[in-house]
């Protein structure tokens, strides 16, 4: 960082700004009037100029060969616009399903198109946006270091990542990971002890991309790693390595902590017994359990140290683990955690179940903190589970207890969390108890906390396209809101509340009708 820079940073207060050096500091010299911000903001400003004015274009480049000529046909007009209107407004979900229609069409991005998708900043975007640019949107991407996560061929990853930004080397990292594990290993041992922290972190969980057993020495000796989020990065995918050392040490450990399991069974006058598991904390946990564990050492507020070793040890074990010792499902688990100890086991399976992906422990635990939100001792927020298990929650499930409950707070998180396309008999489902629902409400309902309302634009993005058709839900007419009382006055609370209705719904119906537009200008 240069002197004057440092100044604009710094403070005037703190650090006198120096004079640059440049012609331009005679421009304002002996200027009556100005105070040392005013002035290091005239400095700054004639510098930005200057230094640009007095450059000399190089010599002896040659003109970048033309752009391949195309090999698929562009979209319409219509659909182009219909893009571009997502893009600016950053309507992520449905622009996600453009894209996908386009390269499923055999369609390409129109070239006025191009710049507006080549900036797409959105991580989880570029891959979409990257399958429909065409052969003009890959060759201008070469011409433009910003655009340079569009590039393919090995020399053109080798130059970002030895000249782009912590972002850009990131995302090829992940590509080279993707195509040759060993090599972006490789690359990445070659950097490693220059790389800053976040960067060590982000750049390591690319590994994720192929990982293998090729993996582990490079893992285990992040393992102890000065940065906590390095050492988190390692703990979670050296726990995805079956029969890793670290897989192993943390099976002991946590064999250690849960250390039997009692069925349920008919006691004493025929009196049934639930099933029991038999909890044991550990007594002592050294310096090394705890660096290899993710998360930070110190616990969250509410929960003991020995507690909270619990759940990170279990978070690290695949929950599948517990059913082959134990011979027992996943619900009977579940249910024999009851007891002193169940919202801290709760916890560390929660996580584990995130981390590990194993979807049939998925809907025992999300049932179990819809019966008791309680048993979330755990650091996220009661609203942050839902969001955590929902990819993994089987649609027939929530469809039937929506069925037989109805919806309530911790339903409807759900739904605003769960991932597109929705199943079509659920989506069905939902439409029709919505269309209950809203006459419902409309008629004696004046609480605008209805859990409902958390749901409906999740619904109008996530339906498939196949319900689309079905999916209006007609409003009951602005007389029929107006409910008079004895002294015949609309209440004002009940106004407002059947407006936030209104305005949820009529943005539920344009957001159908945009989808309906896509498939219609998209055809597949």
């Amino acid at each position: 960082m240069d002197a004057l820079t440092r100044a604009a940073v710094a403070g005037t207060s703190r650090e006198t700004p120096p004079v640059s050096g440049l012609p331009t500091d005679d421009l304002f010299a002996g200027v009556e009037g100005t105070s040392p911000d005013r002035d290091l903001l005239l400095r700054a400003g004639a510098r930005a100029v200057y230094r640009p004015a007095g450059l000399v274009a190089e010599s002896g480049i040659g003109a970048p060969r033309p752009a391949p000529e195309e090999s698929l046909p562009a979209c319409s007009a219509r659909a182009a616009e219909l893009v571009r209107r997502l893009l600016v407004d950053r309507r992520n979900t449905i622009l996600l399903e453009a894209l996908e229609r386009l390269r499923l069409a055999g369609l390409r991005l129109p070239h006025a198109q191009l710049p507006g998708a080549l900036n797409v900043d959105q991580e989880q975007l570029r891959p979409a946006v990257a399958a429909v640019l065409g052969e003009r949107g890959r060759w201008l991407s070469r011409l433009n270091p910003e655009w340079a996560w569009t590039v393919g061929d090995d020399g053109d990853l080798r130059a970002v990542w030895d000249e782009g930004s912590s972002k850009e080397r990131t995302s090829v990292l992940r590509r080279v990971r993707g195509r040759d594990p060993a090599l972006g290993r490789e690359w990445l041992s070659e950097t490693w002890r220059q790389e800053k922290a976040d960067a060590r972190s982000a750049m390591l969980e690319a590994f994720a991309e192929n990982l293998s057993p090729e993996d582990e020495p490079f893992l285990e000796s992040s393992l102890g790693d000065r940065s906590v989020k390095v050492r988190a990065v390692a703990a979670d995918l050296l726990a995805r390595l079956p029969g890793s050392a670290y897989a192993r040490r943390n099976a002991e450990r946590a064999d250690a902590i849960i250390a039997g399991y009692e069925p349920p069974s008919t006691g004493f006058l025929a009196r049934s017994r639930p099933a029991k598991l038999m909890v044991e904390l550990p007594p002592v946990v050294d310096e090394r359990w705890n660096r290899e564990l993710p998360g930070e050492a110190s616990p969250p507020r509410k929960m003991g140290e020995k507690a909270w070793t619990v759940v990170r040890t279990l978070e690290v074990v695949p929950p599948v683990h517990w059913e082959r010792r134990f011979g027992a499902t996943s619900e009977e688990l579940v249910a024999a955690a009851r007891g002193e100890w169940e919202a801290v086991l709760l916890a560390g399976w929660r996580r584990a179940v995130v981390r590990h992906g194993e979807e049939s422990w998925a809907w025992p635990l999300w049932k179990r903190w819809h019966e008791a939100p309680e048993t979330q001792y755990d650091l996220t927020s009661t609203w942050e589970l839902p969001r955590l298990l929902a990819r993994m929650l089987p649609h027939m499930e929530l469809g039937r207890f929506l069925r037989s409950s109805g919806m309530s707070y911790e339903l409807a998180y759900t739904f605003d969390a769960l991932p597109g396309p929705w199943d079509e008999e659920l989506s069905l489902l939902y439409l029709e108890e919505l269309r209950k629902r809203v006459p419902q409400f409309f008629a004696r309902n004046r609480d605008v906390n209805d859990p409902w309302l958390e749901t409906t634009q999740s619904a109008a993005e996530r339906i498939p396209p196949s319900c689309l058709d079905h999916a209006s839900v007609p409003q009951p007419d602005e007389v029929l809101t107006k409910r008079r009382f004895s002294d015949g006055q609309v209440l004002r609370y009940e106004i407002q509340s059947l407006r936030y209705w209104r305005e949820r719904l009529e943005k539920f119906e344009e957001t159908l009708e945009l989808r309906r537009k896509l498939v219609k200008e998209i055809p597949l």
